[in-house]
Parts: C-alpha cells; structure tokens; sequence
C-alpha cells in the first residue's frame, strides 16, 4: 500500500537532516506535464513448456528489437513538487503505451510462441515515483556581470512500477503476455546550475538491489538531464529534457518464468507552472 510506501520515504528524512525545512518555510508548488518520447530496450527471455507432463525449458533471451520495439513513441506524464522550488518533495506520474507497427522472427521459444514465429508486441506501464531531496550547499560565481548558482541536494525515491508485456503472433493465433510488478527504493542526488533565466537539472537515481518486494531486482538506476527556461517576470517555465532507466525483474506468468534486463530512454518536452 501506498501508506507502507510513504513511511519509508519518511523514516529516511533524519539520515538527511531537517526533513521539513524545505516544506514548511514558504513552501511552493510547481507543477509540470510533459510530452514523453520515448522507447524500451533490452533483452526478455521466457520459459515454454512442451507439455506431456515435462518440465518446463528455459529459452534464450529476445531482443525487444525482435517484438519490434525499436522506435521512440509519444507517451504523458506529470510532475507536482512541493518545496523551495529546488529541494522538497516530488511526485511523478509516468504512462506509457507502445505498440509497434512492425514484427519480428523469435530465434528461440518465448512462452507460447514458438521459434520461428512472427511477432508483436504491446508495452504498457504505469509508473508512481514518489521522492524527498533535502538541500544540502548552494554557492555562486559570476558569469559576464551576472550570477551563476550551482546547488546540490540528496534524499530519497520510491518507484511503484506496473509493466504489461503482451505479445502475439503477426496472425493472432498464439499469446503470451508477462505483469512485471515491484516497488524500489532509490538513493537519489540533485543538482542545478542557473545563470539569469536558464537552468539546467541533473537528477541521479540507484537501487542496489533494495526493494520493497515484487519482480524487480538487481542493480537499477536512472538519470534525468532537463533544460530550462522561464519567461520574465512569470511563473511559467519551458523544459526540454532526456531521461536514460535500467531495470532488471525476474518473476513468473501462469507457471512460466520470465527474466527481463530493460532499458527505458527518451527525451521530454513540457511547461512549468509554479503557485
């Protein structure tokens, strides 16, 4: 539950040090949807089974290029944070579905399709990111007569995930679709540069191997790079953004397993506006 979720996210204020200064002193709420453009990578292997009573094979894994998961598709999402417009509490929302016009040939088993078989595939997920970064140092230089801030943060993220992997025949005779389901608890850092109306943000997130249970696992990370511009004398920001994600699962369909070493990258386009 969401409830469970959030108090991890609190405990971990302390180990920062005031968690609720950023939140308490003037607290604002910026809110930003953007357009998401962009594509899943990787390598999915699946398990078949010959029936008859024999155990089930392990196959061997399948580029997503092979389901025809090579291209960039337009997705939403947004984005809420509540602090001092830098550090403080962020919710991210994240829809994807993608569905390719273009099959590919299996070179092995993947559940009920068979080698040899052509082949499609549907990706859909919604993700919930819930994060905290407290400030941690701010400094500035000058830069042609104006000031350039860098500043620098560290915190906390948890990420639900609820992927579908649906894939079929070009014909429609044989499916086999996966649910990949977990939660992760992130380390993050932040970090931005501004000088005058521009902005740039980095953020860093990794995972080792820290979960709250579910199917993903391993090492994961994600970084985000956004570009910034905000209008004069308004509270309105223009962003251009690329976001790179990797995340490993392993877990099961019916009474075949699955294991799964994705990449998610792209690039985002969206507004600001703060309150």
């Amino acid at each position: 539950p969401w409830g469970m979720r959030a108090s991890v996210l609190v405990a971990l204020c302390p180990l920062l040090g005031s968690c609720t200064a950023t939140l308490l002193y003037e607290p604002r709420i910026l809110v930003s949807p953007y357009l998401a453009m962009n594509q899943v990578r990787g390598r999915v292997s699946a398990q078949s089974s010959p029936g008859g009573g024999a155990p089930v094979q392990n196959n061997t894994a399948q580029s997503m290029r092979t389901f025809g998961q090579d291209r960039h598709d337009d997705d939403v999402g947004v984005r809420a944070d509540i602090g001092d417009g830098f550090g403080g509490l962020r919710f991210d929302y994240y829809r994807m579905d993608m569905f390719t016009s273009r099959a590919g040939i299996l070179t092995d088993d993947w559940g009920a399709l068979l080698q040899g078989d052509l082949v499609r595939m549907r990706v859909e997920m919604d993700e919930f990111r819930l994060g905290y970064v407290e400030p941690l140092l701010e400094t500035k230089v000058t830069f042609r007569e104006q000031p350039v801030s860098f500043q620098g943060a560290a915190g906390g993220v948890l990420a639900h995930r609820n992927m579908q992997l649906r894939a079929r025949t070009d014909d429609g005779v044989r499916r086999q679709s996966f649910e990949v389901d977990g939660d992760v608890i992130y380390a993050a850092i932040r970090g931005r540069a501004s000088w005058q109306n521009i902005a740039l943000d980095l953020d860093y997130a990794i995972s080792p191997d820290f979960t709250l249970g579910g199917d993903f696992g391993s090492m994961q990370q994600d970084i985000e790079v956004r570009a910034s511009y905000t209008l004069p004398m308004r509270d309105v920001s223009f962003f251009l953004g690329y976001r790179y994600s990797e995340f490993e699962a392993t877990g099961n369909g019916g009474n075949l397993g699955y294991d799964a070493d994705l990449k998610l990258d792209g690039y985002q386009l969206g507004v600001t506006v703060s309150f």
